[in-house]
């Protein structure tokens, strides 16, 4: 395995982030408004751009390039990351924008529901629906790499395959759900830089 340069290393990634923010923040007066408002975009952002990726981008092109098998291995490792990214990501978002007082307009109001409801998704498919998945996909590999198949095996292995695939269902469901919402979201987050001319 090729051991990465010192320059990437989480340890320097953290490093850097951190210095960008304190590089601008020395430039400005840095407010806890201000680092409220920073938080909620930084959360939003990795939100909205993990979802966007992983949905659009990795998950389609590892199906479309990888075994089956290969493919199932690797998202059952990948997936309880995303949904604890993506669920971390929305709960600072919904905190943050809490503290910023969202709740003084209506559409504050809806945007601190829309953002629970996704974060309720996402929880939802992080600790339960997921493992359920896994679970079901690893059941049915189990019996497809028998070196010789009973007819009963045929028909657990059918049967696993529709389970797995309703619940794969309900998960791509909620995941749509929570994406739409933080497509929303961005629309509210727009209508708050709209100068009025």
């Amino acid at each position: 395995m090729l051991k990465p340069s010192i320059f990437n290393t989480p340890f320097v990634r953290a490093a850097s982030v951190l210095g960008a923010v304190a590089a601008v923040a020395g430039s400005t007066l840095l407010l806890p408004n201000t680092f409220g408002a920073f938080l909620h975009v930084t959360s939003y952002a990795v939100l909205l751009g993990t979802q966007l990726w992983n949905t659009f981008f990795v998950g389609i092109t590892m199906f479309k390039n990888l075994p089956r098998q290969t493919f199932g291995k690797v998202q059952s490792k990948l997936f309880p990351q995303y949904f604890a990214l993506t669920t971390g990501a929305n709960l600072l978002a919904l905190v943050t924008l809490a503290l910023a007082g969202a709740t003084a307009t209506s559409a504050g109001v809806r945007a601190l529901v829309a953002l629970g409801v996704s974060l309720v998704g996402l929880l939802v498919n992080w600790l339960a629906i997921e493992p359920i998945c896994t679970d079901l996909m690893f059941q049915r590999y189990d019996i497809e790499n028998l070196p010789e198949k009973t007819e009963a095996d045929k028909e657990r292995i059918a049967t696993l395959y529709k389970q797995f695939g309703k619940w794969h269902g309900i998960s791509s469901l909620v995941n749509l759900v929570s994406f739409c919402v933080a497509v929303g979201h961005g629309w509210f987050l727009a209508s708050l830089l709209v100068v009025a001319a």
